[in-house]
């Protein structure tokens, strides 16, 4: 899969599991901005979706590596139990990230991105497992 092509998959993909994560997790919800983002504002909502997931495909692609490797000794110490806490950080990073550039991405606390980071990965991979097959 080329590159732009791949993003724009992953992107997609993580958009849908983003709107299955706010559907589960009370803690976690995105409103639209004030001002309509396209025309007359009516696509805004998959607009924002769009934005958040690629923002957190970057933050996967990008910040996530470097991460686990600086967290690899606690990462064993606990059985992988700390790619939790990394997934939450980084979801809780792409909330800080999208509320600078206007999208509005809100969790409430530490224990929602926990359970949401884990619903977008099980749903993401899963949409991406399929689209292989």
């Amino acid at each position: 899969m080329g590159s732009i092509w791949g993003f724009l998959v992953r992107t997609a993909a993580t958009a849908v599991a983003l709107w299955v994560a706010i559907q589960l997790i009370v803690g976690i919800s995105i409103t639209t901005p004030a001002q309509p983002l396209y025309a007359n504002g009516e696509y805004d909502t998959i607009l924002v979706f769009l934005g958040v997931a690629a923002i957190i495909v970057l933050l996967n692609t990008t910040v996530k590596p470097i991460l686990k490797l600086i967290g690899l000794p606690l990462t064993i110490l606990t059985l992988g139990l700390f790619l939790l806490v990394i997934n939450a950080g980084i979801f809780l990073l792409a909330e800080w990230i999208s509320n600078l550039v206007g999208l509005g991405l809100h969790i409430t606390d530490f224990w929602s991105a926990v359970w949401g980071a884990l619903i977008i990965t099980v749903v993401a991979q899963g949409n991406l497992w399929c689209l292989r097959s």
